[in-house]
């Protein structure tokens, strides 16, 4: 039997099956010149999952915040999940976040801060609660989450003692690797009328090389789900540890680490395709400079004042980089 053939048109079937979605152009929260410099992208990508990923003291939340700080000078809502317990005010505040004490001495401003969560379960059915309010017109902002962090709260089960590494590995794909994922993503869409955005810390484990003449290769705790939904994925420091240099100030005796010397890379960029691995940057209290005399120079200079102040008394203050180098190298 033979085949009756029929007029074929592509247009025809590309209008049956394709869809023609407009995004928006790609847009980043600022986390400063030096940090551009040193990595190759402003800050985070708006309407994405960005995970910051490194060692303890690797300035991984100086850039969370002057994420935040920027979010606010845009008109963004920044949104705190914080359940580190390690969280500073004053702080945030230095690196140019906008708040102030009200007269019950709570900190308050243009941001939503919520510090109560003890398992994941309750930090993303808060997520989810914020942008089902966004989506009933009841919060009119363009939402931006920052998470701090991923590692240091548990699953329900796990909470409960009947649970451990694996059962925190799949809720955390299952409530944001697939359900928050999807939320956040869609907000990238032309015809959406908000971003979204996930800023999240990810605390590390380091996974140890398969041979003698292999490298250890850092991980995110909580597994692979986070990491496969996340558009960019920045290292600070080393993989097999922190790899900072603490730079010192001493006056009358008494020494202070004023700044310190870290790496940022970016091991997954699903934006650009950019991806500098040599960068090097300083943090300090304000915010991050050049890794460069000049930069330090100046800073040394603007800011003697508020180091002197800090170490207090009377005398020379001298500063100087003869601090400890944790490098792997």
């Amino acid at each position: 039997m033979a085949i009756k053939k029929k007029t074929f048109s592509l247009e025809d079937i590309k209008g049956k099956f394709s869809t023609k979605t407009k995004y928006k152009p790609e847009s980043f929260y600022n986390c400063g010149d030096a940090f551009m410099e040193a990595c190759g992208l402003p800050g985070p990508v708006m309407g994405g999952i960005n995970m910051m990923l490194g060692h303890s003291n690797t300035s991984k939340t100086t850039a969370m915040i002057l994420a935040a700080a920027d979010a606010q000078k845009k008109g963004h809502l920044p949104v705190f999940i914080i359940t580190e317990k390690k969280w500073s005010w004053e702080h945030s505040v230095e690196l140019g976040l906008q708040a102030e004490q009200n007269e019950n001495g709570e900190w308050d401003g243009h941001f939503i801060f919520n510090d109560s969560f003890e398992t994941i379960e309750q930090a993303t059915d808060f997520m989810n609660d914020i942008l089902d309010a966004q989506e009933k017109g009841e919060l009119p902002y363009n939402v931006a989450f920052f998470f701090d962090s991923i590692g240091s709260i548990p699953c329900q089960m796990t909470f409960e003692g009947k649970g451990g590494s694996m059962h925190n590995a799949r809720v955390l794909s299952e409530r944001i690797g697939m359900g928050l994922h999807s939320r956040i993503t869609k907000s990238k869409k032309e015809d959406y009328p908000y971003y979204n955005t996930l800023v999240v810390i990810v605390q590390p484990w380091v996974e140890l090389p398969d041979s003698p003449f292999g490298q250890p290769s850092i991980k995110p705790k909580g597994g692979e789900a986070l990491y496969l939904a996340s558009s960019l994925v920045f290292l600070f420091g080393n993989q097999k540890n922190a790899g900072v240099n603490h730079i010192t100030a001493t006056k009358n005796g008494r020494t202070v680490s004023y700044a310190v010397r870290t790496k940022v890379s970016i091991l997954k960029n699903h934006v650009n395709g950019i991806a500098f691995k040599d960068g090097k940057i300083i943090a300090v209290p304000q915010g991050y400079i050049a890794d460069t005399k000049e930069a330090l120079d100046k800073y040394k200079k603007q800011y003697s004042s508020y180091w002197g102040a800090i170490l207090s008394g009377t005398g020379e203050l001298i500063l100087d980089e003869n601090g400890e180098d944790d490098s792997d190298d």
